[in-house]
């Protein structure tokens, strides 16, 4: 990975102000296809409500907007969730928002970007998520960022009516390069 495609994001705390784009990504049907989740509408009162406690300081979450460094424009979101302090582990997500900016290197870099920010900023050792099996880009991208299948959970998510299988993958501390960053 070359230094301009690593410059190419930067992640930002998420904040109200970001209430009507995380609106619009959480109603798109298209979007949660390739996501584990189920899909169902969310009225904005209820994203309202939903983000400002994302905005909230929590000791076992960060909620990170995704940003296009030339431009500033928030792309996606990324999550670390239920962190465990004690163990050093948490469970990651990550989407970018709208198609015209997938397949561009922006989901790459903020990968890169988080699991170098997990591992050296936040000392923990391990960070693990569920992809559908069905979502081949998002599994490729994972095992080029060095995540690795530690399991799979058959038949775990219904996508239009049809069970979907789920992998789970990880990466160690140990294992990962620090040239990632």
């Amino acid at each position: 990975m070359d230094q301009s495609s690593k410059l190419s994001v930067y992640f930002r705390a998420l904040d109200v102000s970001d209430l009507e784009r995380v609106h619009a990504w959480h109603n798109d049907w298209g979007l949660y296809e390739h996501l584990g989740g189920g899909f169902r509408w969310i009225s904005l009162a209820a994203e309202d409500e939903w983000l400002r406690r994302r905005c909230t300081y929590s000791a076992n979450e960060i909620n990170l907007a995704i940003c296009l460094s030339d431009t500033h424009e928030h792309i996606g979101n990324v999550y670390l969730r239920d962190i465990d302090w004690v163990a050093r582990h948490a469970e990651l997500h990550i989407f970018i928002g709208l198609p015209a900016h997938r397949g561009h290197g922006y989901g790459e870099a903020a990968m890169r970007r988080v699991v170098a920010h997990a591992f050296l900023d936040l000392g923990l050792q391990r960070l693990f998520l569920f992809v559908l099996v069905s979502n081949e880009p998002a599994v490729r991208l994972y095992r080029k960022c060095g995540f690795v299948q530690e399991g799979r959970l058959r038949e775990h998510a219904l996508k239009r009516g049809q069970p979907m299988d789920m992998l789970i993958m990880g990466i160690l501390a140990s294992e990962w390069k620090a040239d990632d960053r």
